[in-house]
């Protein structure tokens, strides 16, 4: 929805894809899209292979605190006065974040709960 939006919406006679700024924004999200997805991916590698996979877990339910959140906020922000309408998809979206930040913890809660797997462990996690 973002990526069409940001070729589709013009300003000042350009797209707003084509600004520096929303260029940068845009990449920083789509970098957490893809740390969340390839840990996410790990994560499960792990458990279908049988091994060990607590840290990969968790690394992976913290990204998807961390970007997940990001990310919402993001499309939100690019998407402007859209963002918010109720009647366009987005602002389900930073909601749902928000909700599962409520309910399974935020980033700094789960990067917390790495440091104690790690302390616990010797700084070996498998």
């Amino acid at each position: 929805i973002t990526a069409s939006h940001l070729r589709e919406r013009v300003q000042f006679g350009v797209p707003i894809g084509s600004f520096q700024a929303v260029q940068q924004r845009a990449a920083d999200a789509y970098i957490g899209l893809e740390a969340m997805r390839w840990c996410m991916w790990r994560a499960a590698w792990r458990l279908s292979a049988g091994l060990p996979a607590s840290a990969e877990a968790a690394i992976a339910k913290f990204w998807a605190a961390d970007a997940g959140s990001s990310l919402a906020n993001a499309a939100q922000h690019l998407h402007g006065g859209l963002g918010v309408d109720l009647d366009y998809p987005i602002h389900r979206y930073f909601l749902w974040s928000k909700s599962l930040e409520l309910e399974l913890g935020s980033a700094s809660q789960q990067i917390t709960r790495l440091g104690r797997m790690l302390a616990q462990a010797g700084g070996e996690v498998g």
